[in-house]
């Protein structure tokens, strides 16, 4: 059974190799193989540890976790853009998990806090363009293209990113 908890600091390594591993998998062709195959773990854990020991007054980290172990993350920032509302930062489910509705499961705890806590009820994410099975799964869920834009990755180069928006995050809930 999948719990979800809002992340502690003593979870930042189990997230970082989450994250890590979800890009090594997805990212092959986005980001440069040099960043993949070297860098990415030491990144995700530079990053992690510093959000996680301090985190921002709008940042909110759920995990989802099994027996013990974190099988899914995702990271808002309440309140990001005036026009689009919370940022959607991370959503990655181990690949193991994935397809079993813990995506599902991490968007709608997400709609939850931002219904609970943020201005408005808007949430918005990236998605790269050529990540073809992301953007079906999130148009799935009923998010709206807004546009595309040349953005820098972590690796030094830059990629094509779709800007995703939900007006109303109540529509993932249950109804």
């Amino acid at each position: 059974m999948i719990q979800l908890r809002d992340a502690q600091f003593s979870d930042y390594k189990a997230i970082a190799k989450l994250h890590a591993d979800s890009w090594k998998k997805t990212y092959r062709g986005i980001y440069s193989e040099q960043f993949l195959d070297h860098e990415v773990e030491q990144d995700r854990a530079v990053l992690w540890h510093d959000r996680l020991f301090n985190p921002g007054s709008q940042q909110q980290v759920v995990v989802a976790v099994q027996e013990e172990i974190i099988v899914g993350f995702a990271c808002l920032f309440l309140n990001d853009h005036p026009q689009y509302g919370t940022l959607l930062d991370n959503l990655h489910v181990l690949a193991s998990y994935q397809k079993a509705g813990i995506g599902k499961q991490l968007l709608q705890e997400c709609a939850r806090r931002i219904i609970n806590k943020a201005q408005s009820h808007k949430m918005y994410l990236w998605v790269y363009e050529s990540n073809e099975n992301a953007r079906r799964v999130y148009e799935h869920l009923g998010t709206t293209y807004i546009e595309t834009v040349e953005q820098p990755t972590p690796s030094g180069i830059t990629a094509p990113a779709c800007r995703y928006a939900w007006s109303d995050v109540a529509v993932l809930l249950p109804s």
